[in-house]
């Protein structure tokens, strides 16, 4: 469905009402930015609910904006949860607040469901949450260095807010949008920030469980050389890490145990570990997952046997 068809069933006399009821428990939650930051992630979500009394002076919203900004704001709202530190301040009412708006956008809209108006409105909210994750990475090639970058909180919110949208579809209809959420996703993998790249693998774990493997075809060396570089990310991160890549590798290619990948994640995986030889709990990790890439790989993991073998007898000597 266009998104123009999309927007102009949400009209905004409807989207003032439908967010009315949002205004006052925002205002009410207690909040204070994160340790070390200057940064309001509760002012950033109440610029996105529309605005009742308009400046003169600010042009009028394109059309559709309002519509999609709202969806934005339930969306972070919803993807709130204790453990994120730009969203743990979120109060359980305004949270049921945010789900009951999301049913009356869709009813208003006249969709079956939230999920199928998510679906609708994709193409017009994912773009422009890969722009500020995009924003807030570190370019060595960027000319612009005293450029104005929006604040990582900002990164941080878009990617709770991909990873909620994305989660919201399921198999087959997530294959039809492969081509607008993968860039998206590989984009928070790039980032330098550990709370974006969590949104973004846990992303990916979705969707290579709702898309066919063909659909994933296209886009699977950068996604697995992404996982590659990843590999050496933050300790907090190495579960994660080792879950996505473990998925994504066998999900790609588990009739293929010649693929150079197996040996590449392997090799790059072995590497980690042996850079730090006495970290129990990193190995424990890795061979509590890494089970079906040594199933996929059967008799060519013969190939890796002396690190494997060198790591098993550090771990007896532990």
């Amino acid at each position: 469905m266009p998104h123009a068809a999309a927007a102009s069933k949400l009209p905004r006399d409807a989207l003032l009402r439908i967010a009315w009821p949002l205004r006052g428990p925002l205002e009410a939650a207690p909040y204070e930015p994160p340790p070390g930051s200057s940064a309001s992630v509760k002012s950033l979500l109440a610029s996105l609910l529309p605005s009742p009394f308009p400046s003169p002076a600010q042009p009028q919203p394109p059309a559709g904006k309002e519509a999609a900004d709202l969806l934005l704001f339930c969306a972070a709202i919803l993807a709130a949860s204790p453990e994120s530190p730009a969203l743990h301040w979120v109060p359980a009412g305004l949270s049921r607040a945010a789900a009951a708006a999301m049913e009356e956008m869709a009813a208003v809209g006249g969709w079956i469901g939230v999920g199928e108006m998510v679906v609708a409105m994709m193409p017009e909210v994912v773009p422009p949450l890969k722009a500020v994750v995009k924003e807030t990475c570190v370019d060595a090639d960027n000319d612009e260095i005293s450029a104005v970058k929006p604040p990582k909180e900002h990164a941080v919110v878009s990617a709770h807010q991909f990873h909620w949208l994305v989660s919201q579809i399921s198999y087959p209809k997530l294959g039809d949008l492969c081509w607008l959420v993968i860039p998206c996703a590989l984009t928070t993998l790039d980032h330098w920030s550990p709370e974006v790249k969590e949104q973004g693998m846990v992303s990916f774990m979705h969707i290579a469980k709702n898309v066919k493997v063909t659909e994933l075809s296209l886009y699977e060396d950068a996604i697995l050389d992404a996982c590659c570089h990843n590999i050496a990310a933050d300790d907090e991160l190495w579960y994660r890490v080792l879950e996505v890549s473990v998925l994504l590798l066998t999900c790609t290619h588990r009739s293929n145990p010649r693929s150079p990948w197996y040996d590449r994640m392997l090799s790059e995986m072995l590497g980690h570990l042996e850079r730090q030889p006495l970290n129990k709990e990193r190995r424990i990790a890795w061979l509590t997952l890494i089970g079906p890439v040594f199933d996929a790989m059967g008799l060519f993991l013969l190939a890796h046997f002396r690190r494997l073998f060198s790591l098993f007898f550090s771990m007896d000597a532990c």
